[in-house]
């Protein structure tokens, strides 16, 4: 359940909090960098209009396809749309599928502005059509999993029947869902049940249209192998999934980010765990370690529930309105006192997604 940040919007009314560190200031670089975003969108799919519902978003993310001379993340996105019974009303996934070459343990000259697209903004470029044996495309297996998992609950669809092929893949062994999809499944199956046990999931009530983007971008961490140090490719990743009324208005909002990154010695060699598990700034709570940097002593959760908090209700143009300002060092922070009284991180790109996301709605 989303905490609701009232004594924090009250103070805004009668003292202008400062800013915090660039610790927190520098939390929504994926989203800022302009770089092309992949959005996915629900279908028809909305919400009874008298009805209580979550908007819930899960991510799992991987480095584990990394290899000798390919530094690649995948980040598989669901965000659900949950009836007062828990099943789903709504849902829609996709997946950021990231890779930089790190031949000879060096980063690309342009790293700083790769731009990355989602399997499902590439539509046909994605080119599994050839290799489907239903003549697919990724997208459209994608929708067909997405109407697929509609009616039901997490734990039906963390039962859905699986085996795993030769190669490796993850497949349905359902008659129906395999007349639509017929990739592989787990990473799409285990984000959906996380969106739906998602512990930050937003409440509301009547009808509303489910949109999700992801926008990728390198961080500056980025670097090549030198003198015996470690390169490092840092391909962030943030997540918008909304619920948008027939008036255009933000109903739920879910933002979320993650920030893995794949070191590498100077032969291109992967040195980082690529089992280790990969959490998104949401779940990692207080382990993200922003309070002791922050003005206002929150957490990046806490600071990130309070402006979804306060762009709820707001349209995209109000929420594209929202004031900001740039600090000395490149950060984007809101100079509305209401929300700087739970928020003073970098806002910058958290509105640029939110409103993308809201763009898609139509």
């Amino acid at each position: 359940m989303k905490k609701i940040f009232a004594s924090m919007m009250a103070a805004a009314m009668v003292v202008a909090l400062a800013g915090c560190s660039n610790n927190g200031a520098d939390s929504s670089s994926a989203a800022e960098s302009g770089s092309t975003a992949g959005t996915a969108e629900s279908g028809a799919n909305t919400g009874d209009s008298t009805g209580a519902h979550k908007l819930g978003m899960g991510v799992v993310t991987s480095i584990g396809s990394s290899s000798a001379g390919n530094a690649q993340v995948d980040a598989t996105v669901a965000a659900v749309i949950l009836d007062a019974d828990g099943k789903i009303v709504s849902c829609a996934v996709d997946v950021a599928q990231n890779k930089m070459d790190i031949t000879d343990g060096e980063v690309p000259e342009d790293a700083a502005s790769m731009t990355f697209k989602s399997k499902k903004e590439k539509l046909e470029e994605y080119n599994m059509k050839p290799a489907s044996g239903i003549g697919k495309e990724w997208y459209e297996q994608a929708e067909a999993f997405e109407a697929y998992v509609v009616g039901k609950t997490a734990d039906e669809v963390a039962a859905i029947p699986v085996e795993t092929t030769e190669n490796g893949h993850v497949v349905t062994t359902d008659e129906t869902l395999l007349a639509g999809c017929t990739m592989s499944i787990n990473s799409l199956i285990d984000a959906t049940v996380k969106a739906c046990n998602d512990d930050s999931a937003a409440d509301f009530t009547g009808d509303a249209k489910l949109e999700l983007t992801c926008s990728t971008s390198v961080d500056s961490a980025t670097a090549s192998a030198e003198d015996g140090e470690d390169g490092t490719a840092a391909m962030y990743t943030s997540f918008a999934a909304v619920a948008v009324d027939a008036d255009g208005k933000l109903a739920a909002v879910c933002y979320d980010e993650v920030q893995p990154k794949v070191t590498f010695d100077d032969e291109g060699e992967i040195t980082s765990d690529t089992a280790a598990e990969i959490k998104t700034k949401r779940e990692k709570k207080d382990e993200y370690g922003m309070r002791g940097a922050s003005g206002i002593s929150a957490e990046w959760f806490e600071q990130n529930q309070a402006f979804e908090t306060f762009v709820t209700g707001k349209t995209a143009d109000e929420i594209s309105a929202i004031p900001t300002e740039t600090t000395d060092n490149g950060h984007v922070v809101t100079t509305d006192e209401t929300l700087k009284a739970g928020c003073t991180m970098s806002v910058g790109g958290m509105i640029k997604t939110v409103v993308k996301a809201m763009g898609l709605a139509g």
